[in-house]
């Protein structure tokens, strides 16, 4: 009678030798909670008690952080830390940075406890010591992270219940934005021609090069709405003409995603390493990609420039004295230097983003154009940029309600000045 062949248990694992000597040691573990695939979790070595030793460590370690389940329930800094690794290769290198830091500072916070020991009172407990040093909008951004982890956590079986689910974020207002006025950007400019400015281009700080070279950029982003990577990114190939209309087709920006030896670009993200920590990428989203167009005054300024200072189809519009790309601290202080040489009050860079959805709402902009030129995804996102005036709201008032007086029944009134 033939022997029977033993199999190992489901989840027992695997030990072979291949072809070239090679030591495999394998363990199948649950299934993805999200996929339903078989995972698998392997170590190889030329020696098998090394290769059994590193796996018996990696098994450990993917029990101390949740991927494999066990008597004990990983603590909490444990498994935001890992949740928060796997998010790298989903997320803009900026975007996980802020992430990871978050993700750190809730260990760091309330870490200590177990996945399965987590209670409402808990999460209250980091949002109040979190809340003492920092902002309520701040503080509702970490409950979301949390929250965020905690629902993977349940769908890995982790938890049963997510306790953020049964804790109220903090309240905050929105700061409104402060704008410019309809025709304070024209001073601004005006004032960024004649004021002496610094880091420009080429040459002595302060040159005829540098002044242009800030008027033009305050002008885009008043007249184009365009963000501040992406005006910073400008190069000449981006300026088209289409059907005759002077324009530019925006379709990327220079965002600072780390130096090369330390950033993480994901395989699906398009982006080029330009100087220090600073990279050339797409735009933000699919609706960033867009064709904005402009008055021909810009168009003949920028080509002028352009030719001036014989700038390639793919080279950079706006550098500093190095020749390297324009930072926002130093546009900043221009920008700062010019509202003060112009008596304007102050409003920072991005609100001249606002300014631009506020100017079309009170052109009354189909909304679908309003998008458009903002390179948003919803109408939503461009009211929220969108501050009405009293004089256009006035206006629109008065078109949409009509006359309910009698003109029969107006009183003449005399104005009486007190004292008389």
């Amino acid at each position: 009678m033939a022997a029977t062949k033993r199999r190992r248990t489901k989840g027992a694992g695997g030990v072979f030798r291949d072809k070239a000597g090679k030591w495999h040691f394998r363990t199948e573990i649950t299934a993805d909670p999200g996929t339903g695939h078989r995972r698998i979790i392997e170590t190889t070595g030329l020696v098998k008690s090394d290769a059994r030793q590193r796996h018996e460590n990696k098994l450990r370690e993917y029990e101390r952080t949740g991927i494999i389940h066990s008597n004990q329930s990983p603590y909490l800094r444990d498994y935001i830390i890992r949740w928060c690794g796997q998010r790298r290769r989903d997320l803009k290198p900026n975007t996980w940075y802020n992430l990871d830091k978050r993700c750190n500072i809730i260990a760091d916070t309330i870490g200590g406890v177990r996945l399965a020991e987590l209670t409402p009172a808990h999460v209250r407990l980091m949002m109040d010591r979190l809340g003492r040093t920092r902002a309520p909008r701040t503080v509702r951004e970490y409950h979301g992270i949390l929250k965020q982890a905690l629902d993977d956590a349940e769908l890995e079986e982790l938890i049963d219940r997510n306790p953020c689910r049964r804790v109220k974020p903090p309240r905050y207002e929105e700061t409104p934005q402060r704008i410019l006025d309809e025709s304070q950007p024209k001073e601004l400019i005006a004032a960024a021609v004649k004021a002496p400015m610094a880091g420009g281009r080429r040459g002595p700080h302060d040159s005829p090069e540098d002044t242009e070279m800030w008027a033009i950029l305050f002008e885009l982003a008043f007249a184009t709405g365009m963000r501040e990577g992406e005006r910073y990114a400008l190069m000449p190939y981006e300026l088209e003409q289409r059907d005759g209309v002077p324009g530019i087709n925006v379709q990327q920006q220079i965002q600072q995603y780390g130096k090369p030896e330390d950033a993480v670009i994901p395989a699906w993200l398009k982006a080029e390493h330009l100087y220090g920590i600073l990279w050339l990428t797409t735009p933000k989203t699919h609706a960033a990609h867009r064709f904005v167009p402009i008055s021909t005054s810009l168009w003949q300024r920028l080509w002028a420039r352009i030719k001036r200072l014989d700038i390639g189809p793919r080279d950079l519009i706006f550098t500093n004295s190095r020749g390297n790309p324009v930072r926002s601290s130093t546009e900043r202080y221009n920008w700062n230097k010019a509202l003060k040489a112009a008596g304007l009050p102050p409003v920072t860079i991005h609100s001249a983003r606002h300014w631009t959805a506020s100017m079309t709402a009170r052109a009354n902009m189909p909304d679908a154009a309003r998008t458009a030129i903002m390179g948003h995804t919803s109408i939503s996102m461009t009211n929220h940029y969108t501050h009405r005036d009293a004089a256009s709201l006035a206006a629109l008032l008065d078109r949409a309600i009509p006359d309910l007086h009698d003109e029969r029944d107006v009183i003449d009134a005399q104005v009486i000045e007190e004292g008389k």
